[in-house]
């Protein structure tokens, strides 16, 4: 049975302002990409092959990035901008050439994050459940 869709975010961007409890977790995409439906499993083919990923925690207001592009390899919180005006949620971080946030964790590519990772006592599996994957690259 299908859970009940509902709008979690009604302003997110000007060309995509809602967001759905749909669109939460990993979208169809990455299923197809990691060739799995296990949460997990799509988690783990995206970091050991080096992709960086940015997401928005619905329960927390916040932008996350794995960031996988030099070693150790780092998770951090994205800092809000200082300019943002409210409108938009997608528009509270710099997308192009955003800052290193407060890192959270430091990690190498034999790391268990799906284990050890956690945010608010939460698992990040718990965590990206809530929220939007916005950017995988």
């Amino acid at each position: 049975m299908d859970k009940e869709v509902k709008v979690v975010i009604d302003n997110w961007m000007e060309f995509h302002p809602v967001i759905t409890t749909r669109e939460l977790g990993w979208s169809e995409e990455c299923i197809r990409d990691a060739m799995s439906e296990d949460p997990k499993e799509i988690f783990n083919y995206f970091i050991r092959n080096f992709f960086s990923i940015i997401f928005y925690y619905v329960d927390d207001d916040n932008f996350y990035e794995f960031f996988m592009e030099s070693e150790p390899y780092k998770f951090w919180r994205i800092p809000k901008r200082q300019d943002w005006d409210g409108n938009f949620v997608g528009r509270q971080i710099k997308w192009e050439n955003h800052e290193e946030g407060d890192v959270l964790f430091e990690f190498d590519d034999d790391t268990d994050l799906w284990n050890e990772l956690k945010i608010d006592g939460k698992s990040i599996g718990e965590v990206l459940e809530r929220s939007y994957i916005a950017e995988i690259e």
